[in-house]
Formats: C-alpha cells, sequence, structure tokens
C-alpha cells in the first residue's frame, strides 16, 4: 500500500527537508510555507493536540513559539495556520470555558473534537458523564478515547492479561452507553497500540450502539502486525473520526522502528486511506496528529512482544518484516535538538503536512 506523490509543493517551500534545521534561521520558519486560505469547515485538515506536544502546557520561554496553556490557545493557533479545527482533551473544563470556546470556535468558523479518558470503575462514571456534559456545552460531537492507554506489549504481559483488559473495557463501554445515549455524543475507540483490528471491530459489534464507533489512526496498527490496507478495511466502516499521519520505517535489531513523519514522506497511501473514510462516513473529520518524536521501537524479535499475540500466525511477521526492509528509510531523530529548534521542527511538520493535504488530500 504504497503511494508516490510529487513532493513540489513542499521543495518549493522551503527547499531541502533534511537540511532544513540546519540550514533556516528559526525567525523564518513561520514564513516558509504560506499561511493557508481561510476555508472553514470540515473539509480541512484538523488538529490533534499530540502534534503541539512540546508545546501543550510547555513552561520554556519562546517568543516565536510560545507555549498553549489550553484549547482556546490551540484553537486560536490553528485557525491562523489554517486547520479546521481541533481535537483536544475535555478534562476539567469549567462550564465557563466550555461556554467561551464554543463562542469562540463558532467566531472561527472551526469544529471541536474531545478526547475522554474511559472509566475504570462504576465510580468514575458520573466523572465521565461531568466531562462529557462539558464537552457538549462546548459544541463536541464526537469524542475520541482509548481502551487501554499504554501499548499492549508494553502493559499487557500474559494471555490472563488480554482476556482481563478486554473483559473490563467491553464491561465499561456496556456503561457509558446510556450517558452517549442521553447526551447524544458519539464515542470514538481508537486503534490504540492496543486492539488488533479485528478485536476492535468485534467489540464495537458486540456493544452494537449508534453512539459507539472508531477513532482510525493511519499509522498505530503496524505496530501489531498489521498491514496498513488490513486496517482500513476493516475498520473504515465504523470510523467516526481520524488520526491523519505518515509513516517511515526502518529495522533494528529486536524488530523494527515506526516513525511518524509529515505528510507525503512516509510509505502510507494517504489518498486512498481518505477516500475510503470519506465513502464510509461523509461527515467525517480528518484530524493531522504529526507527534515529533524519535522512532517507536517495535520489538517484535523478542519473545515477550508475543505474549499477548499468539494468534498472529508466522506468516504476517513475516509480511510486515519484508515491508518493513522494502520501506525503510532514515528515520528522524530530535534527542540532539535544542529546546527552540526543536519547537520550530515541530511548527514545520504541522504546516508541511496541512500544505501537503490541500494539496494531495482535498483537506
Amino acid at each position: 500500500m504504497t503511494e508516490n506523490p510529487s513532493h513540489k509543493t513542499i521543495t518549493n517551500y522551503s527547499g531541502d527537508r533534511r537540511n532544513f534545521i540546519k540550514k533556516a534561521s528559526l525567525g523564518l520558519l513561520a514564513m516558509s510555507i504560506p499561511v493557508i486560505p481561510d476555508i472553514f469547515g470540515k473539509d480541512k485538515l484538523g488538529i490533534v493536540v499530540h502534534s503541539y506536544a512540546k508545546r501543550w502546557h510547555s513552561s520554556y520561554q519562546s517568543s516565536l513559539y510560545p507555549g498553549f496553556k489550553n484549547a482556546s490557545d490551540l484553537l486560536n493557533h490553528c485557525h491562523k495556520i489554517g486547520a479546521g479545527g481541533i481535537q483536544v482533551g475535555v478534562k476539567d473544563w469549567s462550564t465557563d470555558f466550555s461556554k467561551n470556546i464554543r463562542d469562540q470556535r463558532e467566531k472561527l468558523g472551526m469544529y471541536l473534537e474531545g478526547s475522554i479518558g474511559m472509566p475504570r470503575k462504576e465510580i468514575d462514571l458520573s466523572g465521565f458523564e461531568k466531562q462529557l456534559t462539558s464537552a457538549k456545552e462546548a459544541g463536541v460531537k464526537v469524542l475520541r478515547t482509548v481502551s487501554l492507554g499504554p501499548r499492549r506489549y508494553e502493559a499487557l504481559h500474559t494471555e490472563e492479561d488480554l482476556v482481563s483488559f478486554k473483559i473490563a473495557a467491553t464491561r465499561m463501554l456496556e456503561k457509558v452507553v446510556p450517558i452517549l445515549s442521553k447526551h447524544k455524543i458519539k464515542l470514538a475507540i481508537e486503534n490504540h497500540k492496543d486492539w488488533r483490528a479485528d478485536e476492535l471491530v468485534d467489540l464495537v459489534k458486540k456493544i452494537s450502539s449508534e453512539w459507539i464507533g472508531v477513532t482510525l489512526d493511519f499509522g498505530n496498527s503496524i505496530a501489531l502486525m498489521e498491514q496498513p490496507e488490513h486496517t482500513l478495511q476493516l475498520l473504515a466502516p465504523y470510523v467516526f473520526t481520524t488520526h491523519v499521519k505518515d509513516m517511515a520505517v526502518a529495522p533494528y535489531e529486536k524488530g523494527f522502528q515506526l516513525s511518524e513523519v509529515p505528510l507525503g514522506e512516509g510509505c502510507l497511501a494517504l489518498k486512498h486511506i481518505v477516500d475510503t473514510c470519506k465513502k464510509h462516513n461523509p461527515t467525517i473529520t480528518f484530524n493531522l496528529e504529526m507527534i515529533t518524536r524519535n522512532p517507536l521501537l517495535i520489538p517484535c524479535l523478542t519473545p515477550g512482544y508475543w505474549s499477548t499475540l499468539q494468534q498472529v500466525p508466522a506468516s504476517e511477521l513475516a509480511a510486515m518484516l519484508a515491508w518493513v526492509n522494502a520501506k525503510k528509510e532514515k528515520l528522524p531523530n530530535i534527542s540532539s535538538l535544542k529546546p527552540e529548534t526543536l519547537l520550530a521542527k515541530e511548527e514545520y511538520n504541522v504546516l508541511t503536512s496541512l500544505s501537503y493535504s490541500k494539496e494531495n488530500l482535498n483537506l
């Protein structure tokens, strides 16, 4: 599932991307890519808060890349760079804040999606409903969530762990369905390196509610030995919202490395994924999750990795390693970057992805 898009647009904006941080002055970054014209609405790419992990609640003082204190700051910035909306956590929003951000997003003509943690115990259900109510007041209609939090191969170590996780996750979803129905808000479960695609489909089917669907992350399931096309075909019929990203891969001694890269620079067939999602859900939103970080290590050649993936056939491992070797590239590493340069890199990655999306994905 590869794509060979032209990089002419991006190259014209910034020259050689690989030498950008070395050659470009920080002050010129904001001018290196034109601001995208203001065409509001869900036909434009939105931004997941994790795309700005370095600026979100940052205490580092930067005049060029000031930290975002809250969702209001993030919304304003994303409007300035031409995004269609944001997806952000809704925890601890007061009634006044919810009303203010509702007014703000309406004035800016942007959409707002929420991210919410799943309750772990019944006692947590009231807190979940409080967050949901705050999100609804702000105009949120879809909330993204995750079932586990950590990655499956790091958090679960036995088959019994996996069974317990699935039982608990299913039980709590059943508990929140009446709350979602009451407030008429959809909950979209992400394939967050916890559920394999077939498992997530089984879960959604078991719950069988119009209020429960999927957040399709374009790249996460690669970490669980799934080819992107396989994940897409299974999950697309249930998608409410998305995490749009492009991925690059490279082998290492214990498996392979997996890294987000600016849209168009990786190995995913982005246009095909976007078009397939639109076909199944014309009202879907597309949210960029371009996380600027070191590559993730997927230790698929170690025994511990397979403790909860024993049902996956060896043929899928072989296919994934062959795919990695065919697509392997030099991956980004941010360990040596100074704070200001890291912030510049993060902003560059977001702006480059927005520009690619506008030119190549019709978003």
